[in-house]
């Protein structure tokens, strides 16, 4: 399998968090043949190609050798990796001391890897083999085809109803991929992918897959996000809140149930339960408070809890969009989602599609969405959207201070949102991938039992 950039970077994304990993080293063989081409080297050695596979924490940390082999005259090489979690690695190719190129390997304990390539090249002939590898290839082709389907989203050749059962008959597929592969990276993705479609669109069949699944720690985080939503929504808070106790008995990672408890304090955050909120933000902090990678997490809750909770009025804002004034005071009477992004984030640029949808069903009900890009250059907002649908007001390049929108809004991350009722009052924030969850927002909002508007 011929490893894509955009995959690996993907891949490596999800891994950081999706897979498990115990304290126990696991291991998987590593085997293969990697040659040179005749018209670089006609004397048929090919010893002395080294393959590395790394760990490497953080930027600037040392990086731990898993596995490193060398080949022989005839090009081949085999060895076991060590390693302790199942995941992507990066793969290393070197001879004489000179790196001649990487990839991504996955190591799955007792999977059996593969490798072959050609030098020079190996972008074009490396070939990875392996159960995970395979599964991955798998789920690569129906997300690729999907994604083809998202294009003429995107062109808005495909709405309403037909819409609707394009993507539940995505979702399905999806999900046939984590039933056929289950165990591997590709399973716990396609699971994913699935799960994260239904959402909105069929929240029973949403919930189905998710208890099929919550008990396993790679799920137990998306459990807790869609699934508290989902019970808030339909059965109210008390029971979202015991919903997420019971994730909390089951789950067996600190990390997990650090997480979850993250969600009980958003959940309480948007519900406007403020005060149980910062009761509950204070017991976490005495828990995972020396946690480093919560700390702006937690001070980034604060500063919510007090300035942006729900209910409270949408802080200022105006820009202009060819000449003409848009501020938060002449959106009132409707209801709407104000995006604050970078029109570069990988993130926002998966959710577009998303938002194209959103944005024309709900139009019929007077939903409108605002974006404000954080570029300082016109010409790369024009770029984004000479090849997209540009249906609703973005601000031009430079028209607001960005810096004050920026503190104002406490903007963490990108994109981050805000759901604002046609009262000017927040509905809540999304922070990125919690825009998933905005479907829900908007239908306590908008009036449905009235004639959507011409």
């Amino acid at each position: 399998m011929k490893l894509k950039p955009l995959f690996i970077a993907a891949l490596a994304a999800f891994t950081v968090w999706g897979c498990s990993s115990n304290n126990e080293t696991q291991q998987a063989v590593i085997s293969g043949k990697i040659t040179v081409a005749d018209s670089v080297d006609t004397t048929g050695n090919f010893s002395g190609i080294g393959l590395t596979v790394i760990k490497k924490d953080s930027v600037g940390a040392a990086a731990d050798t898993l596995f490193h082999a060398v080949t022989d005259s005839s090009g081949t090489f085999s060895g076991t990796a060590h390693f302790r979690e199942k995941r992507q690695y990066p793969l290393i190719f070197s001879r004489n001391g000179r790196n001649l190129g990487r990839a991504g390997v996955i190591l799955a304990e007792n999977d059996s890897v593969k490798i072959t390539g050609e030098l020079p090249g190996l972008g074009e002939t490396l070939s990875i083999t392996s159960h995970e590898h395979e599964a991955m290839d798998v789920y690569q082709n129906v997300n690729e085809n999907f994604q083809r389907v998202m294009l003429f989203v995107r062109a808005g050749r495909i709405t309403g109803d037909t819409l609707r059962q394009e993507i539940l008959k995505w979702s399905n597929l999806f999900w046939e991929v984590y039933n056929e592969k289950k165990g591997t990276i590709a399973s716990e993705m396609a699971a994913f992918k699935s799960i994260r479609l239904l959402q909105g669109w069929n929240n029973e069949k949403m919930m189905e897959r998710i208890r099929s699944v919550q008990s396993a720690d790679a799920f137990a985080v998306l459990a807790a996000n869609y699934g508290k939503n989902h019970i808030a929504q339909s059965k109210g808070l008390d029971l979202a809140l015991a919903y997420l106790d019971t994730l909390s008995s089951i789950t067996q990672k600190r990390e997990a149930d650090m997480s979850i408890s993250m969600q009980r304090i958003k959940l309480l955050y948007d519900s406007a339960r403020v005060d149980a909120a910062r009761k509950a933000l204070e017991v976490f902090k005495t828990k995972y408070g020396k946690e480093s990678s919560v700390k702006n997490w937690v001070q980034a809750i604060s500063y919510d809890l007090n300035y942006l909770s729900p209910g409270s009025a949408i802080p200022d804002f105006q820009f202009t969009q060819n000449g003409k004034i848009i501020s938060s005071d002449s959106l009132l009477g409707t209801p709407y989602i104000l995006e604050i992004t970078s029109l570069k984030s990988p993130l926002y640029q998966q959710q577009f599609d998303r938002t194209v949808v959103i944005h024309s069903i709900y139009q019929n009900y007077g939903l409108e969405v605002i974006t404000l890009p954080l570029d300082q250059s016109q010409v790369t907002i024009d770029a984004f959207f000479n090849a997209r649908l540009k249906p609703w007001p973005v601000a031009s390049a430079q028209s607001f201070e960005r810096e004050k929108l920026l503190e104002k809004f406490n903007i963490q991350l990108i994109p981050t949102r805000f759901l604002v009722d046609e009262n000017g009052k927040i509905v809540r924030k999304y922070v990125g991938r919690e825009y998933e969850d905005v479907i829900s927002g908007i239908q306590k909002i908008i009036k449905q039992e009235k004639e959507p508007a011409s």
